[in-house]
């Protein structure tokens, strides 16, 4: 029996593009550099994650602040309350966030395979993170009860505790299970602490780490040929 964990955001989905949209749209300007943008952006979330998963700060707070500290590092003219404007722009895109086809067909191959046990885990405000599982259709392939969000424990990525958590959910050992995730530090150092195996989707291109994931791939087709191909043996 393996057991595969995937990451929410920037893993079954993409929203770089729709965080990149929505502060054009509020500003009225093209950002060129939008890779630039996005580690910026991505970098900053990482400062008031404890507040956002104990509920402390809301989510469209916590991503008005992420984007004016964005366009004002990155020298984009702003004004004060653009940020929550932007953070509102952006929840309208992910009313419109899907899965790719690919990734779908992934998700039936494995959620047919009575030897494949499916989870994700999560990192964000409870009620966010599961609008965003109702909003992509997830209940389709995962188990409700197979899907952690931080937001509803007392820990933040990457406890290993929440790896614990899903293991012993699932019924499963630490080397038969694979983590998903976009994000090093978050996903893959949590795997890599657990003894699970992994998959890094670098979107951004990073440098490799020292500690390296099993697999490592950089765009959405590299990843779903990966779990189409059922290379997670």
């Amino acid at each position: 029996m393996r057991g595969i964990v995937f990451d929410i955001d920037d893993t079954l989905y993409c929203r770089q593009d729709l965080l990149v949209k929505a502060a054009e749209d509020v500003l009225g300007v093209r950002i060129d550099d939008w890779r630039e943008f996005i580690r910026i952006f991505y970098e900053k979330s990482d400062v008031n994650m404890a507040g956002l998963e104990s509920g402390e700060v809301t989510t469209r707070e916590t991503n008005g602040w992420r984007y004016e500290e964005t366009f004002r590092i990155m020298g984009l003219p702003f004004k004060h309350g653009d940020g929550c404007i932007a953070a509102d722009v952006y929840l309208e895109l992910q009313s419109h966030m899907f899965l790719s086809e690919n990734m779908k067909k992934a998700l039936d191959a494995f959620a047919s395979d009575p030897y494949t046990r499916l989870a994700i885990l999560t990192a964000g405000e409870s009620k966010h993170q599961w609008h965003k599982v109702d909003m992509l259709g997830l209940d389709k392939w995962f188990d409700r009860a197979n899907i952690i969000v931080t937001g509803d424990t007392d820990f933040s990525k990457p406890d290993v505790r929440l790896c614990r958590m899903i293991e012993e959910q699932l019924g499963l050992k630490p080397d038969e299970l694979w983590m998903i995730g976009d994000n090093y530090d978050k996903d893959i150092t949590a795997a890599l602490d657990a003894g699970w195996h992994s998959v890094w989707l670098n979107r951004r291109g990073l440098p490799e780490p020292e500690r390296r994931a099993d697999i490592e791939v950089f765009t959405d087709d590299e990843l779903t040929d990966i779990l189409i191909s059922n290379r997670l043996r």
